[in-house]
């Protein structure tokens, strides 16, 4: 009986291993450096959807393509805020993270690696 539970258990775990490491592979993402110019609508907007999401989950937080946005994103990429510069030069500065580094991210568990 004991040999029963204990191939159970065994069994259990491994379902249990398999079923997380398959959702963490379907979860994580590693996503192209866009190829539309910065700052335009739709950087703006790959960048939300694909890179980093600044709302709180339920909406809130800073306007996509605001420069409250642009300085959460820069500190999403691992820039230094650059309050200075023009919005346009701010999202290149972001886009020249991307190309530069590969940005595996995991939204539901708010994981974000840079390689």
């Amino acid at each position: 009986m004991k040999i029963a539970i204990k191939h159970m258990m065994r069994a259990v775990g491994g379902c249990l291993l398999v079923l997380t490491a398959a959702w963490l592979f379907i979860s994580t993402d590693i996503p192209r450096a866009p190829s539309v110019p910065p700052g335009s609508r739709e950087w703006i907007a790959y960048v939300s959807d694909r890179y980093f999401d600044i709302s709180d989950g339920e909406g809130h937080g800073p306007d996509p393509g605001s420069e409250e946005w642009l300085h959460s994103v820069e500190r999403q990429a691992k820039l230094q805020d650059h309050n200075d510069l023009p919005f346009i030069e701010g999202c290149k500065l972001v886009q020249q993270q991307l190309v530069r580094h590969v940005f595996i991210l995991n939204r539901p568990l708010g994981w974000i690696f840079m390689l």
